[in-house]
Protein backbone atom coordinates (compact mmCIF):
# COMPACT_ATOMS: atom_id res chain seq x y z
CA UNK A 1 0.00 0.00 0.00
CA UNK A 2 1.36 3.21 -1.06
CA UNK A 3 0.56 5.95 1.89
CA UNK A 4 0.06 9.70 0.30
CA UNK A 5 3.19 12.10 1.22
CA UNK A 6 0.70 14.40 3.00
CA UNK A 7 -0.50 11.37 5.32
CA UNK A 8 3.27 10.19 6.06
CA UNK A 9 4.36 14.00 6.99
CA UNK A 10 1.56 13.87 9.23
CA UNK A 11 2.36 10.77 10.59
CA UNK A 12 5.92 12.12 11.05
CA UNK A 13 5.06 15.32 12.64
CA UNK A 14 3.09 12.98 15.08
CA UNK A 15 5.84 11.30 16.45
CA UNK A 16 8.07 14.69 16.90
CA UNK A 17 4.49 16.54 18.49
CA UNK A 18 4.59 13.20 20.90
CA UNK A 19 8.31 13.98 22.11
CA UNK A 20 8.17 17.11 22.56
CA UNK A 21 4.90 17.28 24.19
CA UNK A 22 6.47 14.61 26.26
CA UNK A 23 9.52 16.51 27.04
CA UNK A 24 8.31 19.99 27.52
CA UNK A 25 4.76 19.14 29.14
CA UNK A 26 6.06 15.90 30.89
CA UNK A 27 9.68 15.81 31.52
CA UNK A 28 10.46 19.39 32.24
CA UNK A 29 7.64 20.08 35.00
CA UNK A 30 9.24 17.53 37.11
CA UNK A 31 12.31 19.07 37.03
CA UNK A 32 10.26 22.11 37.73
CA UNK A 33 8.35 20.07 40.65
CA UNK A 34 11.98 19.06 42.44
CA UNK A 35 12.89 22.43 42.94
CA UNK A 36 10.18 24.01 44.02
CA UNK A 37 9.81 20.91 46.73
CA UNK A 38 13.07 22.02 47.57
CA UNK A 39 12.52 25.69 48.08
CA UNK A 40 9.34 25.09 49.89
CA UNK A 41 10.11 22.39 52.17
CA UNK A 42 10.88 23.89 55.24
CA UNK A 43 12.93 22.24 58.42
CA UNK A 44 10.45 19.99 60.94
CA UNK A 45 9.52 21.67 63.41
CA UNK A 46 9.57 19.51 66.96
CA UNK A 47 6.41 19.39 68.69
CA UNK A 48 6.59 20.23 72.80
CA UNK A 49 4.61 17.18 74.01
CA UNK A 50 4.54 13.29 72.97
CA UNK A 51 0.81 13.78 72.64
CA UNK A 52 0.88 16.80 69.93
CA UNK A 53 3.63 14.50 68.15
CA UNK A 54 1.07 11.50 67.60
CA UNK A 55 -1.53 14.01 66.86
CA UNK A 56 0.57 15.46 64.15
CA UNK A 57 1.85 12.05 63.20
CA UNK A 58 -2.17 10.97 62.43
CA UNK A 59 -2.64 14.14 60.52
CA UNK A 60 0.54 14.00 58.92
CA UNK A 61 -0.43 10.00 57.79
CA UNK A 62 -4.28 10.90 56.88
CA UNK A 63 -2.73 13.85 54.23
CA UNK A 64 0.12 11.60 52.71
CA UNK A 65 -3.22 9.15 52.29
CA UNK A 66 -5.84 11.48 50.88
CA UNK A 67 -2.85 12.75 48.20
CA UNK A 68 -1.25 9.34 47.30
CA UNK A 69 -4.80 8.12 46.80
CA UNK A 70 -5.87 11.20 44.56
CA UNK A 71 -2.17 11.02 42.52
CA UNK A 72 -3.47 6.85 42.61
CA UNK A 73 -7.04 7.53 41.10
CA UNK A 74 -5.60 10.01 38.20
CA UNK A 75 -3.32 7.52 37.29
CA UNK A 76 -5.74 4.72 36.87
CA UNK A 77 -8.17 7.31 34.96
CA UNK A 78 -5.59 8.26 32.21
CA UNK A 79 -4.48 4.65 31.79
CA UNK A 80 -8.23 3.41 31.78
CA UNK A 81 -9.26 6.30 29.26
CA UNK A 82 -6.07 5.81 27.18
CA UNK A 83 -6.62 2.20 26.60
CA UNK A 84 -10.37 2.73 25.30
CA UNK A 85 -9.76 6.22 23.30
CA UNK A 86 -6.47 4.23 21.06
CA UNK A 87 -8.10 0.80 21.46
CA UNK A 88 -7.19 -0.27 18.01
CA UNK A 89 -9.87 -2.38 17.04
CA UNK A 90 -12.55 0.15 18.21
CA UNK A 91 -10.57 2.61 16.23
CA UNK A 92 -10.36 0.20 13.32
CA UNK A 93 -14.19 -0.67 13.48
CA UNK A 94 -15.00 3.33 13.31
CA UNK A 95 -12.75 3.39 10.57
CA UNK A 96 -14.37 0.76 8.54
CA UNK A 97 -17.68 2.25 9.41
CA UNK A 98 -16.69 5.35 8.40
CA UNK A 99 -15.69 3.97 5.23
CA UNK A 100 -18.88 1.91 4.62
CA UNK A 101 -17.56 -1.22 5.65
CA UNK A 102 -21.12 -2.07 6.69
CA UNK A 103 -22.65 -1.85 3.24
CA UNK A 104 -19.37 -3.04 1.26
CA UNK A 105 -15.99 -4.12 1.27
CA UNK A 106 -13.78 -1.08 0.87
CA UNK A 107 -10.51 -0.74 -0.33
CA UNK A 108 -7.27 0.33 1.35
CA UNK A 109 -7.49 3.61 -0.17
CA UNK A 110 -11.20 4.01 1.38
CA UNK A 111 -9.67 3.02 4.99
CA UNK A 112 -7.26 5.28 4.61
CA UNK A 113 -9.31 8.10 3.68
CA UNK A 114 -10.15 8.21 6.98
CA UNK A 115 -6.92 7.94 9.07
CA UNK A 116 -8.19 11.16 10.76
CA UNK A 117 -9.88 9.26 13.10
CA UNK A 118 -6.69 8.03 14.72
CA UNK A 119 -4.65 11.36 14.57
CA UNK A 120 -7.86 12.71 16.57
CA UNK A 121 -8.02 9.88 18.87
CA UNK A 122 -4.29 9.98 19.57
CA UNK A 123 -4.55 13.59 20.27
CA UNK A 124 -7.20 13.65 22.21
CA UNK A 125 -5.79 10.99 24.39
CA UNK A 126 -2.03 12.69 24.60
CA UNK A 127 -3.95 15.82 26.10
CA UNK A 128 -5.89 14.06 28.21
CA UNK A 129 -2.54 12.08 29.56
CA UNK A 130 -0.55 15.59 29.85
CA UNK A 131 -2.92 17.12 31.25
CA UNK A 132 -2.67 14.08 34.30
CA UNK A 133 1.10 14.18 34.10
CA UNK A 134 0.42 18.05 35.01
CA UNK A 135 -1.72 17.75 37.56
CA UNK A 136 0.10 15.18 39.10
CA UNK A 137 3.33 16.71 39.23
CA UNK A 138 1.73 19.27 40.77
CA UNK A 139 0.63 17.69 43.55
CA UNK A 140 4.20 17.15 45.15
CA UNK A 141 4.31 20.55 45.53
CA UNK A 142 0.71 20.97 47.24
CA UNK A 143 1.97 18.26 49.65
CA UNK A 144 4.91 20.14 50.68
CA UNK A 145 2.70 23.47 50.96
CA UNK A 146 0.07 21.65 53.35
CA UNK A 147 2.65 20.56 55.59
CA UNK A 148 3.59 17.07 54.53
CA UNK A 149 7.13 15.89 55.23
CA UNK A 150 9.75 15.53 52.40
CA UNK A 151 9.78 12.11 52.00
CA UNK A 152 5.87 11.82 51.24
CA UNK A 153 6.01 14.56 48.44
CA UNK A 154 8.98 12.62 47.06
CA UNK A 155 6.58 9.71 46.88
CA UNK A 156 4.56 11.67 44.88
CA UNK A 157 6.87 12.84 42.68
CA UNK A 158 8.50 9.14 41.73
CA UNK A 159 4.45 8.62 41.21
CA UNK A 160 4.41 10.79 38.79
CA UNK A 161 7.68 10.23 37.00
CA UNK A 162 6.28 6.64 37.04
CA UNK A 163 3.60 8.04 35.14
CA UNK A 164 5.62 9.89 32.72
CA UNK A 165 7.40 6.51 32.19
CA UNK A 166 4.13 5.39 31.02
CA UNK A 167 3.24 7.80 28.87
CA UNK A 168 6.59 7.29 27.10
CA UNK A 169 6.05 3.59 26.54
CA UNK A 170 2.49 5.06 24.70
CA UNK A 171 4.79 6.75 21.94
CA UNK A 172 5.26 3.18 20.05
CA UNK A 173 2.13 2.06 20.19
CA UNK A 174 0.59 5.69 18.95
CA UNK A 175 2.98 5.94 16.02
CA UNK A 176 2.11 2.17 14.87
CA UNK A 177 -1.70 2.65 15.70
CA UNK A 178 -1.83 5.87 13.07
CA UNK A 179 0.49 4.05 10.75
CA UNK A 180 -1.85 1.16 10.48
CA UNK A 181 -4.32 3.98 9.99
CA UNK A 182 -2.94 6.02 7.35
CA UNK A 183 -1.53 2.58 5.49
CA UNK A 184 -5.34 1.38 5.49
CA UNK A 185 -4.24 -1.35 7.44
CA UNK A 186 -6.40 -1.08 11.29
CA UNK A 187 -9.35 -2.27 10.39
CA UNK A 188 -7.94 -6.02 9.83
CA UNK A 189 -10.33 -7.27 6.88
CA UNK A 190 -8.89 -10.50 6.80
CA UNK A 191 -9.60 -11.07 10.27
CA UNK A 192 -13.01 -9.35 10.13
CA UNK A 193 -13.89 -12.07 7.27
CA UNK A 194 -12.81 -15.20 9.31
CA UNK A 195 -15.31 -14.47 12.06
Amino acid sequence: MHIKPTQEKKWQQLQQRLSNTWLFWGLFPLGVVIVLMLALAGPPVSASTAEATQQEHIITKRRTEAVMAVSALLFFVGFSLDGRWTDDERIGARILHAAGGDRFRPTRDQLASHAEMAFQAVDRSVAMLTGIGLTMALLPVAAVVIGLPLPNAGQLLLLAAIFQLFVFSRHSYYSDLVYAAISGELPNLDEDNKK
